[in-house]
């Protein structure tokens, strides 16, 4: 029986964060690589245990200083039902029956009031999947259709295009039985079955090759990437990492994307404050003189009901720090920048802050740039126009939107309202409106479909916005038209999948152009970006099956990052 169920995580004062229980080992803790992180000074490095087993879930405590609690008792171990609370330290987790389910990342509400606004926040969830990583897994994209993954808990699987296969790849230029996985020891050996098109992994074909995780090989069209076991101790250099030993740590930066990086107007914090946002929302519009200054990523889980939800950006860089021996201002950089403004902007930040901290720190390229979401788009344009290809050695972008999110129409399309938002929602969208970068999050293939069954691109057409607005519309054209479509550094696109995501618009238009909602299809990707969207041509690619705000906590991330970073 797989496992089910969900923790909720309770917060005071902030988002709730609820996690699918997916796997049948889950450590808590406080420890940046347990599979739910605790960061609280109460809480233990590796607290408790959560083990799934025929009578369903128990928790047991791993000699916590501070114990574990069930419905208020100390316990060492304890099976656990519905509506239980466990208790580490100060956080309480209650197990709740069902999935997370995949709207639960994009439900729309209605925000007339600020007390609904209190209601929508007091129940506003970050949702987050656990799913089965602490074994080998062979993950298969094919085009046109949806990503899968395969668990190698044997010792052998064939691939190919008959359906008795382990692997089936029903494409026609797969042979019936086309290769072999085998277990050799610890390590998988890939094996051509002497098929008529062959196996390729990188630019050669290969007969037998032993893979590493990360590897990606081609069977006709098919791409299938091998992914080593991501438990805690997988997660971390359990023995310490000394570069004089022979091994070396890429210098890293971290590019958050959309509020991701905090704002400040002198000493005083203006984002993340999630209720200002929506009831004194001119603190964060933007202006030509606007004096608000990035300083340091967000800590918090932050909520922002019909537009955004975030795990906390800090939580990427304390991996780094407290497993993999990363030390924040030196060989490691956490770049912020204003996400309200133009992106060629921050990008010419990015480059200023590189050089500063190359000259202060003395840290030397080539450099990895670790970047979230529209972050992404700005690492890109700075190694394409600003130089960065001679710094940047390799860029991992995770849920990176290099065809656009559409999800940002409904945002954006005031003169629309696509979707009824409320009161309060209204004076979000306004808001959004006025930032230079949400216009360059905008889909940037044709993904509008009129009644005529007419598709065109929104990047292109300006009929749907007010014309004061028509300037930042053209602006993102010409930031895309600048941006292109590869990189010129080695690049790894980190894509969610198997989540339903907004992928197109169909909508009515009149004589004018003018037009209106009449309805939205929703395809694979990780709630915000559909997996087309999140994967650049050229790149490796490595899919993950897990939320937008979430993907760089996902444990799957984690361990892709570690084999990225220690070479």
């Amino acid at each position: 029986m797989q496992p089910t169920g969900k923790l909720v995580r309770i917060a005071q004062g902030g988002a709730n964060e609820s996690f699918e229980l997916g796997q049948p080992s889950i450590n808590l803790g406080r420890a940046a690589e347990n599979s739910i992180v605790l960061s609280e000074p109460k809480v233990s490095r590796r607290h408790a245990r959560l083990e799934w087993g025929d009578g369903g879930w128990e928790v047991v405590d791993l000699s916590s200083s501070n114990g574990t609690f069930v419905n208020g008792e100390r316990i060492e171990r304890r099976q656990i039902g519905p509506g239980d609370t466990v208790q580490l330290g100060d956080c309480v987790l209650r197990y709740e029956l069902g999935a997370v389910a995949s709207g639960e990342a994009d439900e729309t509400v209605l925000l007339e009031s600020e007390s609904d606004l209190e209601r929508t926040l007091a129940d506003a969830t970050v949702a987050i999947k656990l799913s089965q990583v602490e074994m080998p897994r062979l993950a298969v994209r094919m085009p046109g259709r949806a990503t899968w993954e395969l668990a190698l808990d044997g010792d052998e699987f064939t691939i190919g295009r008959a359906g008795s296969n382990d692997v089936v790849v029903d494409l026609p230029q797969v042979s019936r039985l086309h290769a072999r996985l085998v277990r050799r020891g610890d390590r998988f050996v890939l094996q051509d079955n002497n098929s008529s098109n062959g196996t390729w992994l990188g630019p050669g074909r290969v007969d037998e090759v032993a893979l590493q995780g990360g590897d990606t090989f081609q069977i006709g069209p098919a791409q299938l990437i091998l992914k080593e076991p991501a438990s805690p101790d997988d997660l971390t250099i359990v023995d310490g990492f000394s570069p004089n030993a022979g091994g070396t740590r890429r210098p890293v930066v971290i590019v958050p994307g959309v509020m991701g990086s905090e704002l400040w107007l002198g000493q005083e914090r203006i984002w993340p404050n999630v209720r200002a946002l929506f009831t004194n929302p001119d603190l964060l519009k933007l202006t030509d003189d606007s004096p608000l200054e990035a300083r340091g990523v967000v800590g918090d889980v932050v909520v922002v009901p019909n537009f955004i939800k975030l795990e906390c950006y800090s939580r990427l860089s304390d991996y780094l720090q407290e497993s993999l021996g990363y030390r924040r201002g030196e060989d490691l950089l956490e770049f912020a920048y204003d996400w309200r403004r133009d992106l060629r902007g921050s990008a010419r930040r990015m480059a200023e802050a590189i050089d500063a901290w190359i000259e202060r720190s003395g840290v030397k390229p080539p450099i990895t740039v670790i970047a979230h979401s529209m972050g992404s788009l700005v690492s890109r344009y700075y190694i394409e126009h600003l130089g960065g290809r001679h710094k940047i050695g390799r860029l991992i972008m995770i849920g990176g939107p290099h065809a656009g999110a559409p999800s940002m129409l409904a945002q954006l399309a005031t003169k629309v309202a696509f979707l009824p938002f409320g009161l309060l929602g209204e004076r979000l969208r306004d808001l959004v409106a006025s930032f230079y970068s949400a216009y360059c999050l905008l889909p940037a293939d044709m993904v509008v479909v009129d009644q005529y069954g007419k598709s065109f691109g929104i990047l292109e057409d300006e009929t749907w916005l007010p014309e004061h607005l028509v300037p930042l519309l053209r602006n993102a054209r010409e930031f895309r038209r600048e941006l292109g479509a590869r990189s010129s550094v080695s690049t790894v696109s980190i894509f969610g999948y198997g989540i339903d995501t907004l992928t197109q618009v169909h909508v009515q238009r009149d004589h004018g152009g003018h037009w209106s909602q009449l309805r939205m299809v929703k395809e694979s990707g990780d709630d915000t970006v559909p997996e087309h969207s999140a994967i650049l041509p050229g790149s490796e690619i490595h899919p993950v099956q897990q939320h937008h705000g979430a993907l760089y906590v996902d444990n799957d991330v984690k361990m892709r990052l570690k084999l990225e970073l220690m070479k």
